[in-house]
C-alpha cells in the first residue's frame, strides 16, 4: 500500500479491521470502495421486495419488524395484505389488539405485533422523531431498529447490524467471531458515511438494503456464494469462509412456545377471538400455564368462562423489537 494510502487509512475504524491484511498478499480496501462495490452489485441484482418501493417510516418500521428472524421470502407475501388493512399508524392505533394480532398470525413472534400497536399509537399521538435517538425513544424500539427506519425512512448515514450484516463484517475484515457490538456498529457506520462523502437520502437507503442483502444472499451463513462476491478480492475469508456463531433458539416441537403458538392460534381463528375455557386442554397441554404466560404477555386474557384473544388490561412495559 503507497503512504497515501496509508495515510488516508490511518484515523479511520477500518485500520483495525484489516489486520490480517498486513502479510503483503492482499490489498486493504477502502470503506468508500467496498461500498461502492457493494451498491453496484445490488444495483444489478437486488431483490424486488415490496418494502423497497417506499421510504414511507410506517411501513419501512413494519417491514423491519416484520422481517426480524423471519425470512423475506414469507415476509413477502404477508406485507402487502397487512399495509392494507394498517396502512397508517392512526389504522393500527385505532384497531383493536385481536384485531392486530389476528392480522400477524402465522409469523411469530406475537408480541412484536403488540410492539407495533403501542409504537402506532405514539406515531399518531405525536408523529414521527426523524433521528436514531429520537426513534429509539419509541415504545419496544431499539438500536437496530431505530437505525433501519432512520436510514430507510429518513436518509440518515447511519449503519445497522443484523444478523446477516454481522456475518459478512467479521469475515471481510477478518474480526473475531466475538467482536464487540460496539466494534461492528462502528464499523458499520464508517461503511454507511462513506468517510464524510456526500451522499443523498436515496443511496442512504439503498446502501441499507444492500448491505443487509449481501449478507442474506451472497456471504450466506451456510454457503457463501464467494464466486459471485463483489468484493471477494482480498477477502481472508474467500472460498475458506468460516461458520460465524449466532445464538439459536431452542427446538421448538414439543415446547412451550408451540403450545402458545396452538392456543394463539385457536383464538384467533375462533368465532369473536374466543373459547371457552374448558375447551382448552384440547389445543394445548397444561393450558393454564399457557394461559397465565400469555396474559402476562398481554396476548390472551380470561374473561369469566372464557379465553379472549388479546390483553384484557394493560399489559406490562413493552419489550424491544430487535432481532
Amino acid at each position: 500500500m503507497d503512504p497515501t494510502t496509508c495515510r488516508w487509512f490511518a484515523d479511520g475504524p477500518i485500520v483495525s479491521a484489516v489486520r490480517g491484511y498486513a502479510a503483503g498478499h492482499m490489498v486493504a480496501p477502502s470503506s468508500a470502495a467496498i461500498r461502492r462495490h457493494v451498491l453496484a452489485w445490488f444495483a444489478r441484482e437486488r431483490r424486488d421486495l415490496p418494502w423497497r418501493h417506499t421510504h414511507d417510516p410506517w411501513a419501512v418500521l413494519v417491514s423491519e419488524v416484520m422481517l426480524q428472524q423471519t425470512q423475506a421470502s414469507r415476509i413477502a407475501e404477508r406485507f402487502p395484505a397487512f399495509m392494507v388493512r394498517f396502512p397508517t399508524p392512526r389504522s393500527m392505533a385505532d384497531a383493536s389488539e385481536a384485531d392486530v394480532l389476528a392480522a400477524w398470525s402465522g409469523l411469530g413472534y406475537n408480541r412484536r405485533a403488540l410492539n407495533l400497536r403501542r409504537t402506532a399509537r405514539a406515531v399518531a399521538a405525536d408523529g414521527w422523531p426523524q433521528n436514531v435517538d429520537g426513534l429509539q425513544q419509541l415504545p419496544g424500539i431499539g438500536p437496530y431498529t431505530a437505525r433501519a427506519v432512520a436510514a430507510l425512512a429518513f436518509g440518515q448515514l447511519v449503519g445497522a447490524v443484523d444478523t446477516n450484516v454481522r456475518r459478512w463484517l467479521i469475515r471481510r475484515f477478518d474480526l473475531a467471531d466475538d467482536a464487540t457490538p460496539a466494534r461492528l456498529q462502528e464499523l458499520a457506520d464508517d461503511l454507511a458515511t462513506a468517510r464524510g462523502r456526500r451522499i443523498g437520502a436515496p443511496e442512504a437507503a439503498s446502501w441499507m438494503h444492500a448491505s443487509m442483502e449481501f449478507g442474506a444472499t451472497v456471504c450466506a451463513a451456510r454457503r457463501p456464494h464467494c464466486e459471485a462476491c463483489p468484493i471477494a478480492r482480498g477477502c481472508p475469508s474467500r472460498l475458506a469462509a468460516r461458520p460465524v456463531p449466532v445464538q439459536r433458539q431452542p427446538a421448538f416441537a414439543g415446547s412451550a412456545r408451540a403450545a402458545r403458538g396452538a392456543l394463539l392460534r385457536a383464538l384467533v381463528s375462533a368465532p369473536g377471538h374466543a373459547l371457552r375455557l374448558d375447551s382448552l386442554p384440547d389445543i394445548a397441554p397444561d393450558p393454564e400455564s399457557i394461559l397465565d404466560g400469555l396474559e402476562r404477555d398481554g396476548l390472551a386474557h380470561r374473561s369469566g368462562a372464557l379465553a379472549r384473544l388479546g390483553g384484557g388490561v394493560a399489559a406490562g412495559p413493552p419489550t424491544t423489537i430487535e432481532p
